[in-house]
């Protein structure tokens, strides 16, 4: 049991992730990204899932981590970051938010957490939760974004993950959680994405779809 331990926690801490999206089939919520290769958030998670998953000795951690509402969600984000940053960053970032979601839910679901970390991630999401009702909010009711009421949500999901990641996760995860956080964070990015009526409005009504899913079914 203690050797099983030992590898599922190493697996956890392993970052030697694969930088690059493979080429994958064209499919609907794909598209073009960084040297021709088609970027999709269901096999970027998928990756990441075989990558911890090939190095855990437990089977008691389940097989997938991410819902089709989320992969969907990933996919949109990264589309809306590409209007504000280029490919590969705005890849980077919801890379980064993959790993970080995989890996702490290898850790929570394989009952790695202390008691202490099993109320900060009752906290975490009850924020996230919190986070998502604001934007479903924003998205759905015309004029009722509020950037500096945003910005001060981002920052306290910010700081309520910092604890978590820094204790259960490497060094190199933390910094992802920070530059996800950095790029999220900006007024312009924000400001263009809620604006009525703006040239995101498909897109945020797509986002506000994929969010009701994820909301309906407490799959956050």
């Amino acid at each position: 049991m203690r050797r099983a331990g030992s590898l599922e926690r190493r697996a956890i801490e392993d970052d030697d992730f694969s930088e690059r999206c493979s080429t994958a089939s064209k499919h609907e919520g794909t598209y073009e990204g960084t040297a021709g290769q088609v970027f999709s958030s269901a096999t970027l998670v998928q990756r990441a899932q075989k990558k911890v998953l090939s190095k855990v000795a437990s089977r008691g951690v389940v097989k997938h981590f991410v819902s089709d509402a989320a992969t969907r969600l990933f996919d949109n984000l990264c589309t809306l970051l590409k209007c504000y940053y280029n490919k590969s960053v705005a890849e980077k970032v919801v890379k980064n938010i993959v790993k970080l979601v995989v890996k702490l839910s290898v850790v929570a679901r394989g009952e790695h957490f202390a008691v202490e970390q099993q109320s900060q991630l009752a906290i975490v999401q009850r924020q996230v939760h919190h986070l998502c009702l604001t934007v479903l909010s924003f998205g759905k009711v015309a004029y009722s974004y509020d950037r500096n009421y945003l910005l001060t949500i981002l920052d306290e999901t910010h700081k309520k993950l910092l604890p978590l990641v820094t204790c259960c996760l490497s060094e190199k995860s933390r910094r992802r959680l920070d530059m996800i956080f950095e790029h999220l964070s900006k007024e312009q990015l924000l400001d263009s994405f809620f604006r009525v009526d703006g040239e995101h409005s498909a897109l945020l009504s797509q986002v506000v779809s994929d969010l009701e899913t994820l909301v309906d079914s407490n799959d956050l």
